[in-house]
């Protein structure tokens, strides 16, 4: 019964949000979300801690009323993102596809065409740019998270797949897949900036230590692809910049060293990412670092 009532307003959202204008959707997205950081104290002190330590580390005030802003604009940021999961799927690719600016296209599109391993974050919206992949005739294999209600799982895969050239594949399946594609010269997109697993390669994130899976690494080393960091940030209502990095790494003969050092090289240019625009990094609604006690799961 529960997973049907889920199941009934996830499909009501849905309609909703298709349905009504841009500008409305977007004021109801900010809306839920200002209402959604009122109600929820632990989730927001957990914002906090993680965007403060973000400020203190690229020189923002990381206390007072600018961070209290800078975590009042996260939890509208992410009502948004979950509003372009509803909204964005209704559109062609070609549509979304429009939305989506990248940098220094012209010299990225060959490296992505021979195959590439792509380390994203929980950053702004980078979904948008699956579809502008597509667009321009590229395809990829994407691994995504096998979440709990088993309902919502569903339903946002559903949304999710509608990239048409983004296959998506459930992590636990996932290995084969992202190798064969890569071995054919196509994309693979990991998020790599959160150790699901909890086994990752230590690293020093805005200067303190947390781990990052070595997945894209590893992956790129054992097919010979470039492994490329990667971030999209929301420059508006529908709309989207992104921009990438190549990640080299002169070779060692170690595959485990040339692995951490890529890893740790992914986390900087991480950093930068996030540095853009901390209030979008909605990974920071999840623990990151350890030593950040009494935060939700």
């Amino acid at each position: 019964m529960r997973g049907l009532l889920l199941r009934a307003g996830l499909n009501a959202a849905d309609g909703v949000a298709r349905l009504l204008p841009r500008g409305v959707a977007y004021d109801l997205a900010d809306l839920a979300g200002r209402a959604w950081h009122r109600f929820a104290p632990r989730r927001r002190a957990l914002v906090t801690a993680n965007l403060g330590r973000v400020s203190e580390a690229i020189g923002r005030p990381a206390h007072g009323p600018s961070l209290r802003r800078l975590v009042h604009r996260a939890f509208m940021e992410h009502a948004r993102y979950y509003l372009e999961l509803l909204r964005l799927p209704h559109e062609s690719v070609e549509r979304i596809g429009e939305m989506v600016s990248a940098d220094d296209w012209a010299a990225w599109k060959p490296v992505f065409g021979s195959g590439a391993v792509v380390a994203t974050l929980h950053l702004g919206n980078f979904e948008p740019y699956g579809s502008f992949l597509t667009a321009n005739g590229l395809h990829a294999v994407v691994p995504i998270e096998e979440i709990e209600p088993r309902e919502l799982y569903e339903f946002l895969l559903a949304r999710r797949a509608t990239g048409r050239g983004v296959e998506m594949i459930p992590v636990s399946r996932a290995r084969r897949p992202m190798l064969a594609a890569l071995r054919r010269g196509g994309m693979v997109g990991l998020a790599a900036d959160r150790d699901l697993a909890g086994d990752g390669q230590p690293v020093r994130l805005f200067g303190h230590l947390t781990t990052l899976p070595t997945g894209p690494a590893n992956l790129a080393l054992m097919t010979g692809r470039p492994l490329v960091a990667a971030a999209c940030w929301r420059i508006g209502q529908e709309r989207f910049h992104a921009q990438g990095w190549p990640i080299e790494v002169a070779p060692s003969g170690d595959r485990r060293a040339d692995a951490t050092a890529m890893t740790e090289a992914l986390a900087r240019r991480f950093e930068e990412a996030i540095a853009a625009a901390p209030e979008q990094w909605f990974a920071a609604f999840q623990r990151i670092w350890p030593d950040l006690d009494g935060s939700p799961p």
